[in-house]
């Protein structure tokens, strides 16, 4: 871990997610908006690396920068004569199953926190902001925004659709969640045709395959003799 300092514009309009409980989570957007930088809280931002400039940190008024990604180089950040003052945090953890995300967990969130409650924002990013940024988001909004497993991945995910935490970094947030709230709001379960367990919140992608797979089995018994 290593810390150090250093156009598409759009109106926003008020959003509102309805989580899988049927409550709301909703806040303002910020009044200037960057493709594919996705807002998820009012001081908590998650993209991915290629569309971060110096000049998109400045416009957002990001004061804290968190790069998950060993094989890119330094986030760029504002230039040194600019008014605002970054801190960057670099982690060097690859989008691998059996990367333990979950040690820096607790560090991460407490400052991600820290700073939203100085009136700064924080961007996070990995490569493609999918799997291992969003990991540290949703363990921030189960600690800190008063949202369960379950509720933090449909909330982030009504925002930024393409997020997909690996499997090992879900089962990080499962033990995280369980740790925090000494419950789980998300299931693993066992899906024949890719020979592994999955989030339950993933199954959507999967039931299509799982039924073929299983009608596939069902013919062969059928017709082996």
């Amino acid at each position: 871990m290593k810390v150090s300092e250093t156009d598409n514009y759009q109106m926003s309009i008020q959003t509102n997610q309805l989580l899988p409980d049927g409550s709301h989570q909703s806040f303002q957007a910020s009044t200037v908006q960057i493709s594919g930088i996705s807002q998820l809280l009012p001081s908590l931002y998650l993209c991915g690396a290629s569309v971060i400039s110096g000049k998109a940190l400045e416009d957002l008024a990001i004061s804290f920068v968190i790069n998950i990604a060993p094989e890119l180089p330094d986030t760029p950040l504002p230039h040194s004569n600019s008014n605002r003052h970054v801190l960057y945090l670099r982690i060097n953890a690859f989008d691998l199953p059996n990367s333990n995300l979950s040690v820096h967990f607790d560090e991460v969130t407490d400052m991600i926190e820290t700073v939203r409650q100085t009136g700064g924002r924080t961007l996070v990013h990995c490569v493609a902001g999918v799997s291992r940024s969003t990991t540290f988001c949703l363990a921030y909004l189960i600690k800190y925004a008063g949202m369960n497993l379950r509720e933090a991945f449909f909330h982030t995910k009504a925002i930024r659709p393409q997020i997909r935490p690996n499997l090992g970094f879900f089962q990080q947030l499962r033990a995280y969640e369980q740790h925090l709230h000494g419950a789980v709001s998300v299931n693993m379960v066992y899906y024949e045709c890719i020979q592994c367990k999955i989030p339950d919140v993933y199954e959507t992608e999967y039931r299509a395959m799982e039924d073929f797979y299983q009608k596939q089995r069902k013919f062969k018994r059928l017709h082996k003799y």
